[in-house]
């Protein structure tokens, strides 16, 4: 198929698929974490008649929250079907992979939160798509318009499209922090092992001891462990615990 640059949908296909083609070079070279805040900001520009766009988070049984949104009207919005507990995203999320309505005003399927959303905001069409994240978590991306009938079935498939992209992304952030999460944690460990080695040495005691000896610290000083292990790396020995029979307390 050909694309004629000079229509508007040409220039529109050519734009999409120059974004596309760079968060494809981001995520198969590693050339840096891509933001999903990107990610909603780039869709909403590639959808025309999107007055805004925002991404929703659900972890586990914790309330939906919005991770990422264009424009203050999202947040708006998502509260409102955060309190009612009903709303285009939230089906997309629970029910569809794709939730979507043209005249809010019009609209039977979610009563609450259409009456307070057309009541309360200036508006009008929305659609969600689910997102599909690993573990607990679920999310959905949407899209807002100020005006009925501002989508269509081209913009629900780019719509789609992002959707895909946000959740590379959100999976690549979790996968971020649980390594950078896993370095701390060796880390601690490692110094922790060490502090054991040197009381071990200098009071000729076991492996138990010197833990038991870092735990006992770390209590009666109101410090982590691992800060605990790291003064003993430094200085040899544990620091001083206050007597706390002379303090009057």
């Amino acid at each position: 198929m050909t694309i004629d640059a000079g229509s508007d949908y040409g220039q529109r296909d050519l734009e999409l698929a120059s974004q596309l083609q760079d968060f494809a070079q981001r995520f198969i070279k590693g050339a840096g974490p891509v933001d999903p805040a990107e990610i909603v900001e780039q869709a909403a520009e590639s959808i025309p008649r999107a007055r805004a766009a925002g991404l929703t988070l659900i972890q586990g049984t914790h309330q939906p929250r919005t991770l990422a949104a264009t424009d203050p009207l999202v947040e708006t919005v998502d509260a409102i079907q955060y309190d009612t507990g009903e709303g285009p995203c939230l089906e997309a999320i629970e029910e569809n992979d794709l939730s979507a309505s043209n005249d809010l005003a019009a609209e039977s399927r979610w009563p609450r939160f259409c009456e307070r959303a057309v009541t309360e905001t200036p508006v009008r069409s929305m659609f969600g798509v689910r997102i599909f994240l690993g573990g607990d978590e679920r999310g959905a991306l949407n899209f807002y318009a100020t005006e009925t009938s501002a989508f269509s079935d081209l913009d629900c498939g780019i719509g789609a499209v992002f959707s895909t992209l946000a959740s590379l992304a959100l999976q690549n952030a979790v996968e971020r922090r649980r390594a950078d999460n896993l370095l701390v944690a060796l880390e601690s460990s490692r110094q922790i092992g060490m502090a054991m080695g040197i009381l071990m040495s200098r009071r000729l005691i076991t492996a138990d001891e010197a833990f038991e000896q870092l735990r006992k610290a770390s209590q009666h000083l109101h410090r982590r462990v691992r800060d605990v292990a790291e003064e003993v790396m430094q200085t040899g020995t544990l620091p001083p615990i206050p007597d706390r029979r002379h303090t009057g307390t």
